[in-house]
């Protein structure tokens, strides 16, 4: 670049030089006449060609001051400082720091004014001049103005808490958590909008757990209600039921498809309280931001219940089976085994591998995550949440993703979300995974579910549109509802940022083509290289519009 621009400059002065060597020429000339006009013709050509030095070196000057003059212009907008005297010293030693000046040039002036939600910055250089008396040369003079974010943000951290961020990695993401939300806290210190950020934090596994664990001891069988019970909740379990079929957990009467059975009356029956968990909604509004309505079955969201499982070659087995002539299915989704008042066994349980984390016998198995926390203006208590964040279960990340969209909405289960269009509001979701999309075949010989219980109950009940024994037709059909959401996330003017974080399997376009712009996608090849990921999402969240 450097010997272009000289060979440009060479052209430039090219007609001067051969001028000059004319003149020269002209003056060894035995004619007198001729070294009169090379003498003349130096006196005139000769400040004529340090004026063009002056306006070069001038234009040079201008570049370079309004480089610097943008720089601290922004890393002032960027401080903390909230007058304009805090402004104006965070500004001219950032201007200082970065301008370089010429041998005999000054800075004359430099001032940085907060106004309103803009930072103005003014400098003055007075440059050194090779011909003043011939040239009258102004001041050096550069504007510009950075515009302080106007927006608040309303954020949902949709992070992965499954079994295999046991570790290293769960340590790692709760670190490189908490260091983001402050990052976002200090750039939101410097707005003069009311609360300028407010947060949410959903955990997620094969499930969500969207509260805290709620009593049932005073649970009214009859109208299903009681404290702690959401309007949202059906606990009956009806988008498992359709014409003439019955896909729920739990048997009915042969030829009875109307008939269902209470989950909360079930865990009230043997003494428990429900956890908080829930499964994910019937196709299409596992993927839809809806508010629940009780005359739209699919509608409504159902609580997790691993039920019973059967005495031998399955995993969570809590009570007896009883009865007699059953089947393996039938004992499982017997209901009298519930009402001994207690459950028959309790304690730890594994799945096939230590892989999935430590599960709990009985119908709260897998629920330990940590709750959601709706949009907070408390850092506090996000990180709190942050670091009390377990790992256990399979992936499911589009029931972690619809939930922190639910996080962001205005209606819904969860209705902290400013409206959508609301003037100078950004939302935001964070999505963080260590893994694909997984609903795995147990290795018991005999097992006759064909799957783990989970957010998305059993394979056999069909929410996930398959019944195939085949993880890999499985995974593709999560995946593609998962792009299905992205698409719908988007259309709602959210802007969404992807973390994959050590990931040697599948493919990396399901969750690069989920983000908002593919510099939104970050693969993490290294668990280690989390927190800068982070940062940069903190800064290109705090990114500021520079204008001139």
């Amino acid at each position: 670049m450097r010997a272009k621009l000289d060979q440009d400059n060479t052209r430039r002065m090219g007609w001067r030089v051969r001028l000059l060597r004319r003149l020269v020429a002209g003056a060894r000339d035995e004619n007198g006449a001729a070294a009169i006009f090379f003498a003349v013709s130096l006196i005139l050509l000769a400040p004529l060609m340090l004026g063009m030095f002056d306006i070069y070196l001038a234009s040079t000057q201008r570049n370079n001051l309004q480089d610097s003059l943008d720089a601290a212009t922004l890393f002032a907008a960027r401080s903390t400082a909230k007058t304009s005297a805090a402004v104006d010293t965070v500004g001219d030693a950032a201007l200082l720091a970065n301008l370089t000046l010429p041998t005999g040039a000054t800075l004359v002036a430099s001032t940085f004014t907060l106004v309103g939600d803009k930072v103005v910055g003014y400098a003055e250089v007075a440059p050194p001049a090779l011909a003043p008396s011939l040239f009258v040369h102004g001041n050096v003079k550069a504007n510009s103005e950075v515009v302080r974010s106007l927006d608040k943000l309303e954020i949902a951290l949709v992070l992965d808490n499954t079994g295999s961020m046991q570790g290293t990695k769960l340590a790692t993401l709760k670190a490189a958590a908490a260091a983001m939300v402050d990052k976002l806290v200090e750039a939101s210190s410097r707005s003069t909008q009311t609360d300028p950020l407010k947060i949410a934090l959903v955990p997620f596994s094969t499930t969500v757990r969207v509260q805290n664990t709620t009593a049932l001891t005073s649970y009214n069988t009859t109208t299903r209600t009681g404290p702690g019970i959401a309007s949202w909740i059906d606990p009956l379990g009806s988008s498992h039921y359709g014409t003439n079929a019955n896909n729920d957990i739990f048997e009915t009467a042969v030829g009875n498809t109307t008939t269902k059975t209470d989950r909360f009356a079930m865990m009230k029956a043997i003494g428990q309280s429900w956890s908080g968990c829930i499964e994910a909604r019937a196709q299409p509004y596992d993927i839809k931001e809806d508010a629940a309505n009780a005359s739209i079955p699919a509608s409504m969201f159902i609580p997790y219940f691993w039920p019973d499982e059967p005495d031998s070659n399955h995993y969570n087995n809590y009570m007896d089976d009883g009865g007699s002539g059953l089947t393996t299915m039938q004992k499982q989704r017997r209901t009298a085994k519930y009402a001994g008042g207690s459950m028959k066994r309790n304690g730890a349980f594994s799945l096939d591998s230590s892989a999935y984390g430590a599960y709990t016998l009985g119908p709260n198995a897998g629920c330990t995550l940590q709750p959601v926390i709706p949009l907070t203006t408390s850092s506090a208590t996000i990180k709190t949440g942050i670091t009390n964040m377990t790992a256990v279960g399979e992936t499911n990340i589009p029931l972690g993703m619809v939930w922190g969209w639910h996080a962001l909405a205005p209606a819904g289960p969860m209705t902290g979300g400013s409206p959508y269009g609301t003037q100078h509001v950004r939302k935001i979701i964070i999505l963080m995974t260590d893994g694909d999309n997984t609903m795995n075949n147990p290795s018991k010989s005999g097992e006759v579910n064909a799957s783990f219980y989970g957010g998305l109950g059993y394979i056999w009940q069909n929410m996930l549109g398959t019944t195939s024994t085949n993880a890999t037709t499985r995974s593709s059909a999560i995946d593609s509802r998962l792009a299905l959401l992205c698409t719908a996330v988007k259309d709602r003017d959210i802007v969404v940022y992807t973390v994959r974080v050590e990931v040697n399997s599948g493919s990396s376009s399901l969750l690069q083509n989920c983000a908002s712009t593919p510099d939104k996608f970050y693969d993490v090849q290294d668990v280690d290289d989390l927190q800068a990921a982070f940062d940069a999402i903190a800064g290109s969240i705090d990114n500021l519009r520079l204008s001139k």
